[in-house]
């Protein structure tokens, strides 16, 4: 079977070809539909507003695309917001909520065009530059169109479902976004409102993944409440019709959610548009603002993320352990970071297990200095070597000749401690420490107790010396 990065790349090369057709409303990689069943064949499938043959033999999608298998499928995309004219009764989630959290109805508390109306507060998230709480949804359903301002107001629920305002108000537009990737939008949270990091009917929410082909899904919305499916299509490309002002947007590298129908018949609808879309697991995965039938799509949550700014607002956090800056999803540097830092609480606890030797190496001086080179200017490294009880510095000894190499130099003599310590620092990891209380090679003779006190006694000699030689070293001359 194709690797699905393989079909990625083909579709790409394709995608402007179909998307340019009159008929085509979008292009991904996903399971094969055959009578109208996902199968477990994965293929470039072209979107058609209508399935029909009347279309000319250039513009048909070849049944393979460089050898992979593609299909045809019906999907006209539609935004997922809710709408109705100002008169008209309520329809669905009305609840007014305490505490906010993600899965609640919400909405613009301005009337546009004599309409009013509604989405999904998806969840609650920490605004990167202030690291206050905020609310994450969609451009259309906060901003709607080309005529919102920074600052307009929301309400919880949305007017459409007897929300009120000013009373029901909650924040204001902090921030939104209409690209070739995300329709997404942050909300300000007004001071005293109480939040939580959950999604309603789904539970706290763990922090973010990518979503993958065959992943099970959950999503909490203002209309059709608790759903389940499944991630049937990614990288695409889809076209939508935003309305008057603003017309209509291809967004790319988009996530395809297939309702379970053996639980739901939809998986969404509109008035859920803002919803995020989670794993079994509590990880959010996308962020949804459109369907076709039973299909929806939504933009990747890492998109979401750094488009906005924000980070996802963890039930960690909502614990209360920790501050919001320690909850941004980790980068590559923070990893390498936090191996470094292992590695170095490995060195001194390995240097100072030995209750022995540590009485001749707990001069955090000298730590430092024989270290310098291997952790330079590292703060974790310096707060572990902090940690040392200081004892008073052994008596000055003037360097003379032994095992270091007779009238050796500071250098040299710092030197030769650096390579002992660079032999303990080196068995960091525990399944890799040889046990040095029995012989190297099978077969051979134990060594003698008496000679691993010898060797244990010229390591803490050759410490102590250095000790000396560096304190004499730093002694200014009279």
């Amino acid at each position: 079977m194709p690797s699905v990065a393989e079909l990625v790349a083909v579709k790409q090369k394709v995608e402007q070809q179909f998307l340019d057709q009159p008929n085509v409303t979008g292009i991904d990689v996903g399971y094969k539909e055959v009578g109208g069943e996902l199968t477990d064949q994965i293929a470039v499938r072209v979107h058609v507003a209508r399935k029909t043959d009347d279309i000319p033999s250039a513009d048909r999608v070849p049944e393979r695309l460089e050898g992979f298998v593609t299909d045809v499928v019906e999907r006209v995309y539609e935004l997922q917001v809710a709408s109705r004219p100002v008169d008209m009764t309520a329809l669905a989630d009305t609840r007014h909520v305490s505490t906010l959290k993600g899965g609640v109805s919400m909405g613009p508390s301005r009337v546009i065009d004599g309409s009013v109306f509604a989405g999904t507060l998806g969840a609650i998230v920490v605004d990167n530059a202030t690291q206050a709480k905020a609310a994450l949804t969609n451009f259309h359903v906060a901003a709607v169109d080309s005529t919102f301002e920074i600052g307009d107001r929301m309400v919880q629920p949305s007017l459409i479902d007897t929300g009120e305002a000013p009373q029901g108000e909650f924040g204001a537009l902090l921030r939104a976004t209409l690209s070739t990737a995300v329709d997404g939008a942050l909300i300000s949270i007004d001071p005293g409102r109480a939040t939580s990091c959950e999604v309603d009917g789904i539970g706290p929410v763990r922090g973010t993944k990518k979503a993958a082909l065959g992943m099970s899904v959950r999503k909490r919305g203002r209309t059709t409440g608790l759903t389940h499916g499944s991630v049937d299509g990614v990288s695409g490309s889809i076209q939508v019709d935003y309305g008057d002002g603003l017309g209509v947007h291809t967004l790319k590298n988009q996530v395809s959610i297939t309702a379970d129908a053996s639980r739901n018949a939809m998986f969404s609808d509109h008035g859920d548009s803002g919803s995020v879309i989670v794993d079994d697991d509590g990880f959010v995965v996308a962020l949804l603002f459109a369907g076709a039938g039973s299909s929806t799509s939504a933009n990747p949550i890492a998109s979401v993320l750094s488009e906005l700014n924000i980070s996802m607002c963890t039930s960690a956090l909502q614990a209360g352990r920790g501050s919001p800056a320690e909850h941004v999803k980790p980068t590559i540097k923070d990893a390498t970071d936090h191996k470094q830092v292992i590695k170095e609480k490995e060195l001194i606890k390995e240097l100072t297990k030995d209750k022995e030797l540590k009485e001749f190496i707990k001069d955090k001086e000298v730590v430092k200095e024989l270290t310098k080179d291997a952790f330079p200017d590292n703060k974790a490294l310096k707060d572990a070597i902090d940690h040392i009880k200081p004892l008073e510095r052994p008596p000055v000894v003037p360097p003379g000749p032994g095992p270091l190499g007779g009238q050796s130099s500071l250098e040299q003599r710092l030197g030769a401690v650096e390579a002992q310590l660079a032999r303990l620092g080196s068995f960091i990891e525990p399944e890799q420490r040889p046990d040095l209380s029995g012989a190297a090679l099978s077969g051979a003779p134990q060594p003698a107790q008496d000679g691993t006190e010898e060797l244990r006694a010229e390591l803490e000699r050759q410490v102590a010396e250095a000790v000396a030689a560096k304190t004499e070293f730093d002694t200014p001359m009279a």
